[in-house]
Formats: C-alpha cells, sequence, structure tokens
C-alpha cells in the first residue's frame, strides 16, 4: 500500500444542489452539465496519478457504480470545517502518512501541482493551495490537525487568510502551492474556457 492518500470532496450531481452560485446566472440544467464534466475531468485526471491512492468523499445519494474509485466514503458533518476533519481523521486511522484534499471545482488543475504537495509534505505538517477568490483548492497533512478547519468563515474569501493565521498560531511549518481558480462564478468559467 502507498503512503499517499488523495482524497476528492465532491457532491453527487444533482439538479438544483450543485454550482448553485453559478445556477443564479446560467440556470439550474445547465449549472448541473458543467458540473458533471467538471467531475468527469477531475476523476480522468486524478486516475492518471501513479503512487497515490485516490479515495472518494461524496455528499448526497450515490450510486456505487457511477464512481471511478475502489474506496468511497460520506462526507460527516455540518459544515465543511467538519466534514474535512472526519476525513483526515479516517484516512490516518486507515494508515496512510501524507493525505490531500482536493475537491472537484478545480478540473483545470496541473497534475503536477498534487505530486508537488506530497513532496512537500516530508518536510512540512501542512501543505495548502490558494484559489484567486480567497479560498484553497488543496490541502495536506501529514498528522491530524483538527484546529486548522476549526473558526473559519466557509464559503467567504477569508477561507485562505483564516487558515494561515491559524497556521502561524499554532507554529505550523507549512509550504504553499501556486495560486490556483476554482468554478464558482462566470467569470471562473470563462477563465476555464481560455485555458
Amino acid at each position: 500500500m502507498t503512503n499517499n492518500c488523495l482524497a476528492v470532496f465532491f457532491k453527487v450531481p444533482q439538479l438544483g444542489r450543485v454550482k448553485t452560485r453559478l445556477a443564479q446566472k446560467i440556470g439550474e440544467e445547465m449549472a448541473l452539465e458543467i458540473y458533471q464534466e467538471m467531475l468527469d475531468e477531475t476523476f480522468r485526471k486524478v486516475a492518471s496519478l501513479e503512487a497515490i491512492e485516490i479515495i472518494g468523499f461524496y455528499d448526497g445519494e450515490i450510486d456505487t457504480t457511477y464512481c471511478p474509485f475502489k474506496k468511497l466514503y460520506e462526507q460527516k458533518g455540518k459544515e465543511l470545517g467538519e466534514r474535512l476533519i472526519g476525513a483526515f481523521e479516517q484516512l490516518f486511522k486507515d494508515g496512510f502518512e501524507k493525505v490531500c484534499i482536493i475537491g472537484a471545482d478545480s478540473p483545470t488543475l496541473p497534475i503536477q501541482f498534487i505530486y508537488d504537495a506530497f513532496n512537500l509534505l516530508e518536510r512540512s505538517r501542512m501543505v495548502i493551495g490558494p484559489t484567486i477568490d480567497g479560498g484553497y483548492y488543496l490541502i495536506g497533512l501529514n498528522s491530524q490537525t483538527p484546529e486548522i478547519f476549526k473558526n473559519i468563515l466557509w464559503g467567504s474569501e477569508k477561507v485562505f487568510q483564516q487558515t494561515m493565521e491559524i497556521a502561524n498560531n499554532l507554529k505550523l511549518a507549512y509550504q504553499i502551492l501556486p495560486e490556483w481558480y476554482d468554478i464558482d462564478d462566470i467569470s471562473a468559467l470563462e477563465q476555464m474556457g481560455q485555458s
């Protein structure tokens, strides 16, 4: 078994449940179609990773034949911080030594960033990839650190900044990956079309 695990957080694609901000501009059916494409591209990309175990964490009612992962867990918790704490806890309990989590919102993410994240966890407790809108597209840890996910305004433009403040207060050794973007609104969708 590899010591490295990449978890992919995703919502099961259902009308009205995905890309709600985007749906306000382009309609629920188009938002669902775009999300399904993003999910397919993310799954395709991570399937090419070598020496990294890929595990899915889903939100919603799932048909397990739909998913390309060997192993699936349901996301547990009310808000994202609780869900991330639970996922890291599960994966460290499963015996992994380095764990990174991404969402399905950054299908254009260069695969090299994921390899870099695992390499950086050799010498740092945490690795994080900031998004242009103030969140992050990847977070990785080499030991359980639940404090890093508490007292965060999830869904705001302060997520990355608040996470960094907590990391500094905890005196965590961390590394920051290059900034990237996720697809939450029209401008990000246009950016994806140009890349």
